[in-house]
């Protein structure tokens, strides 16, 4: 897949995936966009605390111009406008005591709780007592349009995902095309089940985290990175290599732990059209022996006989590219595989030789 396809399927569906509010049509209460997600544990410590307000020092150093209003506070918030003054406080906030005080904040670039914005960062930090009784995690998320990789192509939002993960070293996470929600998303999770539904690349991602997400990670999206002691287990990054030998996977190791990519592009994974994307797959058969057993309910329960996600059905959702049982792994295509040092190093001495020859043709070097 290239730029021009991707935008063209994804516009081609950009209405299925953007539910506007019944009483403003302008407003949309849910809509797809690019989601980053990262999971961390001790966040309460100074250091860590330290690490959020610099991954969010960063995201405002792309895209602080686009925010204009949030909140700070976890058991009082308190809602303001976005401004360099505000973000001073924020970084100020974030790097409170965490032993004594839990911090949750969120900016958006759209006013008010009821709607999501395109932009958004947000981070909910529980208590050291909190976490070590409840084994709670620390999450960090942030929002971008889809035009932002339309604009200036993938290689920024990639290089911001990995310096995210320097920054954070979180012990799971994704970023890819997910759902973006408002402060009010309870209001609307019987769409979020139908459109989980229909497009299987669009991702669920949850400020809340289950307190099994510490034994293993949750979701599988365009990019997904672990801490680099689940990724041991796997094996080396040469092994890995091997495993997944395809040149349009990317496998970016970092001090902390292993980036994948899956394919250049993200991928919608449309029911009827392309359920279990070639690549979502392949990842997915090496990385799913690190996957928690039981992702739990993502959803609460149905409050006026809608349907919603319940345990059973997240944790079908959580499997959505596992190959149907018994049926063999999908075989690296010939046209995408990795060329390994030696060959690399034959074809840079054939390519020499060749090169020679065109530039002397009558040099007596190359009489038989």
């Amino acid at each position: 897949m290239n730029d021009e396809q991707f935008f063209k399927n994804f516009d081609a569906h950009r209405w299925d995936l953007t539910i506007v509010d019944e009483e403003d049509e302008e407003q949309p209460v849910l809509q797809v966009g690019l989601v980053a997600t990262f999971y961390l544990v001790d966040a309460y410590l100074p250091v860590r605390r330290k690490h959020v307000a610099e991954a969010f020092e960063l995201y405002c150093k792309h895209f602080g111009d686009k925010l204009s209003w949030g909140y700070m506070g976890s058991e009082k918030i308190t809602t303001q406008n976005f401004c360099l003054q505000t973000m001073n406080s924020c970084l100020s906030y974030i790097q409170s005591d965490g032993l004594t005080d839990s911090a949750s904040f969120m900016w958006s670039s759209q006013q008010g709780f009821e709607h999501p914005g395109e932009y958004m960062f947000e981070a909910l930090l529980p208590v050291e007592w909190f976490e070590r009784i409840h084994n709670a995690l620390s999450t960090v998320r942030f929002y971008l349009p889809i035009e932002e990789i339309k604009k200036t192509g993938t290689h920024r939002f990639e290089n911001l995902i990995v310096d995210m993960c320097k920054i954070l070293r979180p012990l799971h996470g994704t970023a890819g095309l997910g759902i973006q929600n408002s402060y009010e998303l309870q209001n609307y999770q019987h769409i979020e089940y139908q459109l989980l539904d229909a497009y299987r690349g669009v991702d669920l991602t949850l400020l809340i985290a289950n307190d099994s997400w510490r034994t293993g990670y949750t979701n599988l999206n365009w990019y997904t990175y672990m801490a680099h002691h689940w990724i041991s287990k796997l094996g080396t990054t040469e092994e890995l290599l091997k495993q997944l030998d395809d040149v349009r996977i990317g496998i970016l190791p970092y001090q902390w732990g292993t980036i994948f990519r899956a394919g250049d592009w993200p991928a919608l994974g449309k029911l009827d059209i392309d359920p279990r994307p070639e690549l979502y797959v392949m990842v997915n058969e090496v990385l799913k022996p690190l996957r928690v057993s039981n992702i739990g309910s993502l959803h609460y329960g149905s409050i006026s006989g809608e349907i919603r996600l319940n345990e059973r059905t997240s944790n079908h959702w959580m499997r959505r590219f596992d190959l149907p049982k018994d049926s063999p792994k999908h075989a690296p295509s010939p046209l995408y595989r990795r060329i390994s040092k030696e060959e690399e190093q034959r074809l840079n001495a054939d390519k020499k030789i060749l090169d020679g020859f065109l530039n002397h043709p009558y040099d007596d070097t190359f009489k038989f």
